[in-house]
């Protein structure tokens, strides 16, 4: 209850700070093959959401979005979503999503979801907690040549036998699904072939063509046999089997960090182009609205 509480005021306190966000103009849409899709929480977190989407499209300058609400979403949200992001905005139920032989919840449908799109189009997956600080050329080189990326926090592409032994040494007894997960990709089939690189799904680029919902299906049936049901199905393994797929695409790319990274309480901004900021520090002395608040000028010029 207490928890719960907190969590209500923390986001009542951000969404005050960054309430200027329902007052900048529309997005310009400029129509490409780009397809950005976020995952948004109703309705706490649609103007973060907002934030994120606006200060991303005024770096990336083209596309469309594509939103899954995690549960249904009152009309006049949808509306609002639409006319701030340009009319350049397709809905899709999150229970419409076909989970096929992956599990339900814990942000597998977004990963689906992601993979069924870049069949036909070049799909970045922008989580609503993020925020674009400055140029972003990577990206846009990254979209250009069809590559996937990853933002990998400063660790590169490894080998699967490279990530399962540098998770023994650096984090020999760590038990979350993250670290659990990385020491049985050894014992994958055909692992010495196979890559991963450990970054954030929270930011990731899927290429056109690389890969689809076959493969992820393939790797969560392997994870599973390994780990079991209980633990593999725990949060944060479509992370796991996002950061695989992108590893394991046609020459991808791990976004260079610091100018790509996942803020921790007190990190430098001044190095930071894009930021994730995750929920164990999203709220911490309201960091990211402060930061949000101070890019909604940048936000109404770009859309003039």
């Amino acid at each position: 209850m207490l928890y719960r509480f907190r969590r209500q005021l923390n986001a009542w306190r951000f969404n005050r700070i960054i309430r200027d966000i329902h007052t900048t103009q529309p997005v310009r849409i400029v129509d490409s093959n780009l397809r950005i899709l976020s995952m948004v929480a109703v309705t706490r977190d649609i103007p973060m959401y907002l934030m994120a989407a606006k200060t991303f499209y005024r770096r990336i300058g083209h596309g469309r979005f594509v939103v899954i609400p995690d549960r249904p979403l009152p009309a006049a949200w949808r509306e609002r979503i639409m006319r701030h992001l340009g009319g350049g905005v397709e809905f899709t139920d999150l229970a419409a999503i076909p989970a096929g032989q992956c599990q339900r919840g814990g942000c597998w449908e977004r990963l689906l979801a992601c993979l069924d799109l870049a069949a036909r189009h070049y799909v970045i997956q922008v989580d609503a907690d993020t925020l674009a600080f400055g140029p972003l050329p990577e990206v846009a080189e990254a979209v250009a040549a069809n590559r996937s990326f990853t933002l990998g926090n400063g660790i590169p592409l490894q080998t699967v036998p490279e990530a399962a032994a540098w998770i023994d040494a650096d984090r020999p007894t760590a038990y979350h699904i993250n670290d659990v997960a990385q020491r049985a990709l050894g014992k994958l089939h055909d692992a010495a072939a196979r890559y991963y690189v450990r970054g954030s799904a929270g930011f990731t680029g899927f290429a056109q063509g690389a890969a689809d919902r076959q493969q992820a299906e393939a790797f969560h049936g392997e994870m599973e046999s390994l780990l079991g049901t209980a633990r593999w199905r725990e949060w944060g393994s479509e992370q796991i089997a996002s950061n695989f797929i992108v590893a394991n695409s046609p020459d991808p790319l791990v976004l260079p960090h610091p100018a790509y990274s996942t803020v921790p309480p007190g990190g430098d901004l001044s190095v930071v182009r894009f930021g994730h900021f995750i929920a164990s520090s999203r709220y911490i002395n309201q960091r990211m609205a402060r930061a949000g608040a101070a890019l909604l000028t940048e936000i109404q010029e770009a859309s003039c």
